[in-house]
């Protein structure tokens, strides 16, 4: 009896030891609150898929997700400032591919680039289209070509901006294309949209779904994309052809994403990918991008990294080649 008391006494002591010793499991993301910088003001197609993004964030984390609008300097003081937080998955950054593409591959010497963050994952994939009102009579890229071709200089496309991915795809589609038309820059997006419902350019490059209802309408007619449509929720132009279908080696999309800070440690950004995947599941969510018009689809970091890169070499080659001059 004495021995199985003293057997059991020394057994209760090394567990107690063990337990004293053991590293207590702890999510790697410690904090309450996470911080989603978004690089552009309030309003706008990126900050209303951040802020439905954040409520299906919280459902499946845990933890409230609050959006902070940054902007600046086409998303660069967000994006900054983003990357340069402590890397501990309480600040994570949301923005789009292409604009940060851009942005590196107009400016120089920028506090940012590809190698300083860690990519978490992509959701929402929105192709960037090239349209034209109904009355211009275009229904589609060829008949834009062919009247360009046939009237050298006077045709016209609008961006919304000097720089940036809209520029990239104009340029792109001019220079490969070999059509003689003048690219127009407007002050942003929202310039844009009000010169093509007033029927003020031949054509415009903006990020789909912008215009959408007026597609449906019958005001806006979609001449060509920088990638498939098949998941627009309008089945009348998932079939419109892609530029790259039609010849000319052009693919933009704006594929909006999370990043995080390059130190992040691999663990806090696999919970990160994993909420992220988890969130994109939400019928809630699901029904949110619909309505936006694309359903949102889920990219894994390393595919989201690859494309980025991928994407960064193709629009310096437009840069140099028929923007820079």
């Amino acid at each position: 009896m004495k021995r199985t008391g003293k057997i059991l006494a020394g057994a209760i002591a090394l567990a107690t030891a063990f337990a004293v010793q053991a590293p207590i499991a702890q999510a790697s993301i410690d904090c309450d609150t996470v911080r989603m910088i978004v690089p552009w003001k309030a309003g706008g197609g990126t900050d209303r898929l951040g802020r439905g993004l954040a409520v299906a964030l919280e459902k499946v984390s845990g933890k409230s997700v609050i959006v902070d609008n940054i902007s600046g300097a086409s998303s660069v003081t967000g994006s900054v400032k983003a990357i340069n937080a402590k890397p501990d998955g309480c600040t994570i950054l949301m923005n789009g591919s292409t604009e940060m593409v851009a942005f590196m591959t107009f400016k120089q010497n920028l506090p940012i680039d590809l190698d300083k963050m860690k990519y978490v994952g992509a959701f929402y994939n929105t192709p960037t289209w090239l349209v034209s009102h109904k009355d211009r009579g275009y229904s589609s890229f060829e008949d834009f070509a062919a009247k360009a071709k046939a009237n050298p200089g006077t045709l016209t496309i609008g961006v919304g901006g000097a720089t940036g991915a809209l520029m990239i795809m104009a340029s792109g589609i001019k220079g490969y294309g070999d059509l003689d038309v003048t690219i127009v820059p407007y002050s942003g997006g929202a310039d844009l949209k009000k010169a093509m419902l007033a029927n003020q350019v031949d054509a415009g490059v903006i990020h789909s779904p912008v215009l959408l209802k007026e597609v449906k309408a019958g005001m806006i007619n979609v001449l060509t994309a920088g990638g498939e449509l098949t998941n627009i929720e309008y089945p009348e132009i998932r079939n419109v052809p892609t530029l790259e279908s039609l010849g000319i080696p052009v693919k933009v999309a704006a594929i909006r994403g999370i990043f995080v800070p390059v130190t992040t440690p691999d663990e806090v950004v696999a919970e990160l990918a994993g909420w992220l995947e988890s969130a994109i599941k939400d019928p809630e969510f699901i029904e949110f991008g619909k309505k936006f018009g694309y359903p949102p689809v889920w990219i894994n970091g390393e595919d989201f990294r690859k494309g980025m890169y991928h994407d960064k070499e193709a629009y310096k080659k437009i840069y140099e080649a028929y923007i820079k001059g």
